[in-house]
């Protein structure tokens, strides 16, 4: 009996995978884990509406309050590929740092505006 989790062929008589130990009466659904990179592309875009007050020399505390979601969201998001072992993490901890480095940098600049 083939396992529907990892393939395994396993003598017909068998309750459990001899490899995985899976139910072999049990259809295996993986879970699905698409879609929680969002919230790096999330911290990439409060990065950079935090910033565009700064650039252009705007109201500082647009600056301060996008800031200070873009570091919570950042930091979220660039830990959160890591927890989930994902395959490719490097790409969504990239997005994510830019997004924390422009939210830090709009953050701090925003502060020492209203000083």
């Amino acid at each position: 009996m083939k396992c529907s989790k990892c393939g395994f062929d396993n003598a017909e008589d068998a309750i459990f995978c001899e490899k995985c130990d899976w139910k072999l009466t049990e259809t295996y659904i993986p879970e699905m884990k698409i879609g929680r990179t969002i919230f790096s592309y999330i911290a990439l875009a409060l990065g950079i509406i935090a910033i565009i007050p700064i650039i252009l020399d705007a109201v500082p505390i647009v600056a301060v309050v996008f800031g200070a979601l873009g570091l919570v969201i950042g930091g979220y998001s660039f830990n959160l590929p890591r927890l989930q072992n994902l395959p490719n993490k490097a790409v969504p901890m990239a997005i994510s740092s830019i997004g924390l480095l422009l939210s830090v940098v709009a953050f701090i600049y925003g502060l020492s505006l209203l000083v």
